[in-house]
């Protein structure tokens, strides 16, 4: 079926077919654009890419990037398109060339921040992350009680014997604990969230063959629906325009 619908896209880009997709938000919404630093600010209504990568997402076209970036070559080819645009995040979606977006009716929405965990890597994952190897905690209880100090400088002391065998002053090297925790800690970060009190109502524009195929993949997507943050759940429907 997902070769099917990967087909249409081969097909010359038609705009011929309108409607209108509504979505309905089921939990707050964070559609953050980029990856920015300490925050994270929501758009008020969803980009492009949010609305493609959701409508990819209930046709089931999970796809891997060298996979995506063999179809983008053939897509460029068969079109004589331009170069391929991608997301403040970096995704990239095979719609872009077959699927327009119109008018954004936005409903009223309510704002406000909460704390959301971020996983980041780097050299803080002792006081990041809650899940660690047991063998660590004498190591850890030693530097919380300011007998050593952890350190990433070339001098610092290196083995894993120092798990259990430290001296009090000893400044040992920050990849002595690597092995025994994720890799990754957990950092807690302000997001933006948007509650809408109502639909958004989008105008789309694409072929018939495909309108027909988003609207059959939003009535029974291939997976759980969502803008934004991958908590932020929605529900989909379509009303036809022209077609």
């Amino acid at each position: 079926m997902m070769q099917q619908e990967l087909s249409l896209l081969l097909q010359t880009p038609d705009f011929s077919a309108r409607a209108v997709l509504e979505i309905e938000a089921l939990a707050p919404l964070s559609m953050v654009a980029k990856m920015p630093g300490k925050y994270y600010r929501s758009q008020p209504k969803p980009t492009d890419h949010m609305l493609w990568g959701m409508l990819e997402n209930a046709l089931g076209w999970h796809i891997s990037d060298v996979e995506r970036k063999q179809l983008f070559a053939k897509l460029k080819k068969q079109h004589k398109l331009k170069d391929v645009i991608g997301s403040g995040v970096g995704y990239q979606s095979l719609l872009q060339w077959h699927v327009r977006f119109g008018v954004v009716i936005v409903p009223p929405l309510m704002h406000y921040d909460d704390l959301w965990t971020q996983h980041l890597k780097g050299k803080n994952f002792p006081g990041g992350s809650r899940n660690y190897d047991a063998q660590a905690i004498p190591i850890m209880n030693a530097e919380r009680g300011k007998r050593i100090k952890y350190s990433d400088a070339g001098s610092a002391k290196k083995g894993a014997a120092l798990l259990q065998d430290f001296e009090e002053g000893d400044e040992i090297h920050i990849g002595v604990l690597r092995p025994h925790f994720p890799q990754y800690y957990s950092s807690p970060t302000p997001r933006e969230y948007v509650e809408p009190t109502g639909n958004y109502r989008i105008t789309v524009e694409t072929s018939p063959a495909l309108l027909e195929a988003l609207q059959a993949a939003t009535n029974n997507p291939a997976a759980p629906l969502y803008l934004g943050s991958n908590d932020g759940w929605i529900e989909a429907s379509w009303q036809t325009i022209q077609q």
